[in-house]
Formats: C-alpha cells, sequence, structure tokens
C-alpha cells in the first residue's frame, strides 16, 4: 500500500487512462449511453469506480478478503484505549500538516470523516454495501452506503456508521454516528462540473479515567474484567461514566468549476456512434466551505487525586468549545506550457471566517485571508514523471504567517514498478484549546510560537517483487506537546530530528502468502516525542478458490509487535495524549487468527483476536488502559445491484 497520497492530499497520480472528467490537460469527452441498456437485464454486472479530492484517479472498490478481519475504524499503527471507538494514538509518527487552525482534540481524530477522503462515485447501476461487524461484549459496527446515477454524468451517494461498544472493562462505553451525502455532476458539454458533501460526525466516550492497578490481571478473582476497580465513577447509572467526554463536526463543501477550451464531435471508426470530445483550456473555481464543531466534557465527580489541578467539589465541572468557520475561495486555473511540456497551473484567494466560543471567557471572531497556488504536470506515458506542488499562506488574521507546501514526484520505473520522492513543511499556530483551555471552574491561557514540521520522504513499490521500501526525514521545531501534570501546554525549544524506514514484502509461494511490514523509527532524547523503536506486522496466511472455485478464502495468523518505549498517557480531561517520561511499557506481540470468504458478491470474516492472553496478561496499550481479553468477531460485507 503507498502511503504518499494520503499524506500529502495532493491531486495527482501516475500514467492513467481513466481520469476524472476535469483535467486541463487531456482531452475529455463522454459517448451515448449504450453500454448502461444492455446492462438492464444483466443481473450481477456493474461498472462502478471513485475517486476522492486526496487523490482524483479513479479506482474500482476494493473487494479483496486478505484484510477483510481488520478494525475498519483505525489505520494499522493506531491503537485505542482498550474498547472499540475509544480514543486511539499513533504508534507511528504521523503529524498533522494543515496551515488552518484547528480545535484541539487528538483524541477523537480517527474517527471523524474528513472532505479530503469522502469517495466520489460513478455507477451505471444503483448500489448498495452493508457492512455489520459482531463482536464479544456488545461490540457493534454497521455502515450502510448506497450511490447511484441520476444521469450518466450526475451521481449521488449517501452513507451512514453506527458504532458502539460497553467495551470489557467498567464504564468505557463507545457510541458514536457518522454520515455523509454527497454528489457529483458533469454537465453534458463537460465544461461544468460541481462536487458537493455534507459530513456529519458524532463521537460519545465514557471516561473510566483507567484501572487502579495492573496487579489486577493476574488476579484470577478478576477474570471478569468487570469487576476490575476503575479510577472513574459511576454517573446517572451503574453502567455509565460520571465523566465523559463528546465532540460533533459537520462540515459542508460545495466546489464549482467552469472550463472555455475547444469543443468537437467526431464519428467511430464505423461511424455508428457520435462521440463528443472537449479540450479546456482555461477555467474559473469557486469553494465555499464550512465547518461547525463542538467538543464538551462533563465530570459529575470532580476528583483532585486524579489531577492536581482540579478543585475537590460536589459540583460538576464542565468545559465547552465551539468552533465555527465560514470559508469562501475563487481561483483560476489553466493549461501553462514550459520547454514543450503541458502544465496545469492553479491560483486563488480564500477568505476564513473562524468564531471561537469556550462557553466561559473567550468569545473571539477572526477573520483569515490567504492565497495559495497549485502547479502540476500529470505523467502521460507509462515513462515519464509526473509532478505536483502547492503551496497556501495565510496573510491576515490570528492565522497570519501559517503555510504549508506540498511537492510530489513520480514515475513509473517500469508497468509493475514506481518510485515516489517528494517535500512537505508547514508553519502552524497552536490550536484553539492549547491557546485557551477553560471549565466553569478555572481558565488558561499560554502565549505559544508558531511550530514548523518539515518532512522529506522517498518511496519506492513494486508489484512484480510484492516489495514496498520508504524512507522519512522529519525536523520538528517548537513543538507543541502536554505533559502529565499540567492542563496547559508546553513547547520543546530544541528541534527535533525523526528518520523513519519502512520496509515491506510479501512472499507467495503457490497458495501460501507470508506479509511482512516493519517500520524503524529514530530519534533524539526529548521530553515531547516518545515512539517505539521498532514496530512490525506480519501475516501468514492461505488464499485459494474451493468448491469449484465458487468460494474464496483466506485464512491465517497476523501479529503485531512494537519495541518497549514511553508511550503517551491519556488525559481525559483533554480528550488527548500527553508525554510522559517515567513509564516503559513492554508488551507480548499481538496475535490473531482469521477466516475470510467470498461468494459473489457476499464477503465475511470469522477472527479470534488477542489470542496471547491465553498465555499472558492483558496487553498495556497505555498506562491504566489494558487492552481487551481473548475476543471473537464476525463481520460481513453484502452488496446489492437493483
Amino acid at each position: 500500500m503507498i502511503h504518499v497520497f494520503a499524506i500529502l492530499k495532493a491531486n495527482a497520480q501516475l500514467f492513467s487512462t481513466s481520469q476524472v472528467g476535469n483535467s486541463l490537460s487531456s482531452d475529455q469527452r463522454i459517448v451515448s449511453d449504450t453500454s448502461s441498456k444492455k446492462q438492464i437485464t444483466t443481473d450481477d454486472k456493474i461498472k462502478i469506480n471513485y475517486f476522492t479530492k486526496a487523490d482524483t484517479s479513479k479506482k474500482n472498490l476494493d473487494t479483496g478478503i486478505a484484510l477483510l478481519h481488520r478494525n475498519q475504524l483505525l489505520l494499522p499503527w493506531q491503537m485505542d484505549l482498550g474498547n472499540l471507538g475509544s480514543a486511539a494514538n499513533n504508534l507511528f509518527f504521523s503529524p498533522n500538516m494543515d496551515a488552518a487552525i484547528n480545535l484541539g482534540t487528538n483524541g477523537a481524530i480517527p474517527y471523524i470523516w474528513k472532505d479530503e477522503n469522502i469517495k466520489y462515485y460513478g455507477t451505471t447501476r444503483p448500489y448498495t454495501n452493508l457492512y455489520y461487524r459482531l463482536a464479544s461484549k456488545q461490540e457493534q459496527q454497521i455502515k450502510l452506503l448506497h450511490t447511484q446515477n441520476i444521469t450518466p454524468q450526475w451521481n449521488v451517494a449517501a452513507s451512514y456508521q453506527k458504532v458502539g461498544s460497553p467495551g470489557y472493562f467498567k464504564l468505557q462505553k463507545t457510541n458514536h454516528d457518522n454520515a455523509f451525502l454527497n454528489t457529483h455532476y458533469t454537465s453534458t458539454n463537460l465544461r461544468y462540473n460541481l462536487k458537493a458533501v455534507l459530513i456529519y460526525s458524532k463521537i460519545q466516550q465514557d471516561e473510566n479515567k483507567g484501572i487502579l492497578s495492573e496487579e489486577y490481571l493476574v488476579d484470577k478473582d478478576y477474570r471478569d474484567r468487570r469487576l476490575v476497580p476503575v479510577n472513574g465513577q459511576t454517573g446517572y447509572s451503574t453502567n455509565r461514566s460520571a465523566t465523559t467526554n463528546y465532540y460533533r463536526s459537520a462540515h459542508i463543501n460545495l466546489e464549482q468549476q467552469y472550463f472555455v477550451g475547444k469543443a468537437d464531435s467526431i464519428y467511430n471508426t464505423d461511424s455508428s456512434e457520435k462521440i463528443y470530445q472537449f479540450k479546456p483550456i482555461a477555467g474559473i473555481k469557486h469553494r465555499f466551505y464550512s465547518l461547525f464543531d463542538y467538543y464538551r466534557l462533563n465530570d459529575k465527580y470532580p476528583d483532585s487525586t486524579y489531577n492536581q489541578l482540579l478543585a475537590t467539589t460536589k459540583d460538576s465541572l464542565t468545559a465547552k468549545n465551539f468552533l465555527t468557520r465560514y470559508g469562501n475561495a475563487f481561483s483560476l486555473n489553466g493549461n501553462v506550457t514550459i520547454r514543450q511540456s503541458i502544465l496545469q497551473a492553479e491560483a486563488g484567494y480564500g477568505i476564513e471566517v473562524d468564531k471561537i466560543n469556550n462557553g466561559i471567557a473567550t468569545k473571539n471572531t477572526y477573520i483569515n485571508n490567504y492565497l495559495f497556488a497549485t502547479i502540476r504536470k500529470d505523467a502521460t506515458n507509462n515513462k515519464s514523471w509526473f509532478y505536483t506542488a502547492g503551496l497556501k499562506s495565510y496573510f491576515t488574521g490570528n492565522a497570519i504567517g501559517n503555510s504549508a507546501l506540498n511537492i510530489l514526484m513520480g514515475k513509473n520505473l517500469n508497468l509493475n514498478s514506481n518510485v515516489f520522492l517528494g517535500l512537505s513543511t508547514t508553519l502552524q499556530s497552536a490550536s484553539y484549546i492549547q491557546q485557551n483551555y477553560a471549565s466553569n471552574y478555572f481558565r488558561y491561557s499560554t502565549d505559544l510560537k508558531k511550530q514548523s514540521i518539515s518532512k522529506i520522504f522517498l518511496t519506492y513499490h513494486n508489484d512484480t517483487y510484492h516489495f514496498q521500501s520508504s524512507i522519512n526525514y522529519y525536523t520538528l521545531g517548537n513543538y507543541i506537546y502536554y505533559n502529565p501534570s499540567s492542563l496547559l501546554a508546553q513547547q520543546y525549544g530544541k528541534v527535533i530530528p525523526l528518520i523513519q524506514l519502512q520496509l515491506q514484502k510479501e512472499f507467495v509461494l503457490k497458495q501460501f502468502h507470508l506479509y511482512n511490514e516493519i517500520w524503524i523509527q529514530t530519534l533524539t532524547d526529548n521530553p515531547a516525542i516518545h515512539l517505539p523503536l521498532l514496530i512490525n506486522r506480519h501475516i501468514v496466511s492461505y488464499q485459494n478458490k474451493i468448491l469449484k472455485k465458487k468460494l474464496q478464502i483466506a485464512t491465517g495468523i497476523e501479529g503485531k509487535y512494537n519495541s518497549g518505549y514511553l508511550a503517551d498517557s491519556y488525559n481525559p480531561y483533554l480528550y488527548s495524549f500527553v508525554s510522559q517520561n517515567t513509564r516503559k511499557i513492554y508488551n507480548f506481540p499481538q496475535l490473531s487468527y482469521f477466516f475470510n470468504f467470498k461468494v459473489k458478491r457476499f464477503r465475511a470474516s470469522v477472527s479470534f483476536d488477542e489470542l496471547q492472553t491465553f498465555f499472558v496478561k492483558n496487553n498495556i496499550n497505555y498506562e491504566g488502559y489494558p487492552a481487551t481479553n481473548f475476543c471473537m468477531r464476525f463481520g460481513f460485507y453484502w452488496s446489492f445491484i437493483n
């Protein structure tokens, strides 16, 4: 899997004959929709693809089963508090490199759907997909997607996800809702293009504040983990915590583009079909976006023994934070010819209005103006380079000086291998909660300098040998972080260098597969960032089609391991992870057995996770937060074509 697109969020791709219909460097065409008429009498045939704003190349849906058993909510190296949907942190360093100022609760980030990752579909038939996952202790996840084309050039899609889990330990219930509704339209003459999306995320988490002692994990009297004492207290019922975190985010994005260019109509070779062609020369683009983020902490029984900054009181402690953002961006784009190469260039101006309210003292409105520009050259054949570069810089408002620069280059070395190299750098202000933290009992303000993050990376990928290698080099200046003894954000004044090296290789012998992925991370000693030196994942599986090739299966063992390190602590009063320098955590390799299978459009998996708990105690994800016990999970995807 190549990670550079997700990291850069750049609109770039290697040579492809199926691009989104708004590329300025290629002829656009649309043919009469004769193929869809032929498919009306066919139950199983459908042409469906998708693209995202982060990667505009069109892709087919993933119907593989090799990784069907994995947690669909988190990336491979993200680790939660020991319950599905609970706050999660990444063992693999991957910072936010956006120039805009965010609200600032990193524990909820993995569960909030982002505009750049939402899929825009194109399909010849109405398509519905249902995903359901059930596990021990009433852990459940359901996700429903429906998409259809109203016309060949106009698609709509909607998706809803529900996640809920009481957890193995007391007072750690999670309850999440996510949804999106989007549309993508291209006019018949291909001059006008529209993308619009509405995204909603609601994250709810009960806080048990960690178990009292890890010694309970080896005590036979506490084999039922619901009996293990925790730091938190019960609230309005014995099953709900007195301390809860709530995060709600709604995002609207409307993007319109109009092109001028040359239009023509030609016939195919046998003159049976007329093809309309349009070659864009220049365009104008408008984007309207809005963001409504709300975060609330509520503790009915604050306890000073847990956090020295909190005064013991019988009254509830509440902290509320609101961020409302309205933005407009206008740009011109067109083709630029340099040394006989056609480049796509875009330059524009944007304005954002941020309204901040912490419910106590801070109620501010900021007007931020920024300039942005991108330039891109697509690969015109299998041997040419593509490159893309983008710059965004704020020149007024409270974000003045914030900027982000992304450069990405790539080339197909042959049909089955490619190379990517790039540079990303950003200058950021502290988040709003890091600058001002307030509750109904206390308030704190900090004056933090802008932090800088720069990254240089190189990735080589080879499909023939199932091999990938990457190297990332970061430099971090004025890095902002928390420590366990304070709700005030801290800042490390020295530059922090960080190197990441990845090796990924899959060995295949007939139907047997051995997948290996290893990351090595090295950095100098500092109080702000702690990472495991080694993280690795290995999967041994048997994959085949059986029963006259009607049943496709993938079954095997997956193991994950990371070396001991000063794992971050979790602070429920920040809904975030904080750096600590006293406790190193060492764990036994995490083991799972899985059996995945597919019959036509039905895919399912059965997995037995945390197998190591038959031999050792629960792994410790973070101090006070053990991983789950042995757990059985069943999940399935079921697709419907109308």
